[in-house]
């Protein structure tokens, strides 16, 4: 885990725990660039784009299928995104972060 305090993509990965993110620092700057700038065509595009949304829970038809099947793939990597989405809905953006650094 590597702590991370920029933008948190409106799927609910925290980066620090990203596999590309740890990796090499150099190649991977977290979602405040790679969610920003390449838009990933699924779960950004649907929630920031086209439903105005931050945050997947926002969404009425959250926990959609499109959702659930991004996240299994999180699961494996040890992100549950269901999760994450609902404690952002709870804590809030600051106090989520906090609580992932701390970990």
């Amino acid at each position: 885990m590597r702590e991370y305090d920029g933008f948190i993509p409106p799927c609910g990965i925290y980066c620090g725990g990203c596999p590309n993110y740890l990796r090499d620092k150099n190649a991977c700057l977290g979602a405040e660039k790679h969610c920003k700038v390449k838009r990933c065509k699924g779960i950004y595009r649907c929630c920031k784009d086209k439903r105005g949304h931050d945050y997947c829970f926002q969404c009425k038809i959250f926990p959609c299928s499109r959702f659930k099947k991004f996240a299994t793939s999180w699961m494996k990597l040890g992100q549950d995104l269901i999760l994450n989405q609902q404690q952002l809905k709870v804590l809030g953006e600051e106090k989520w972060l906090k609580k992932w650094k701390t970990k």
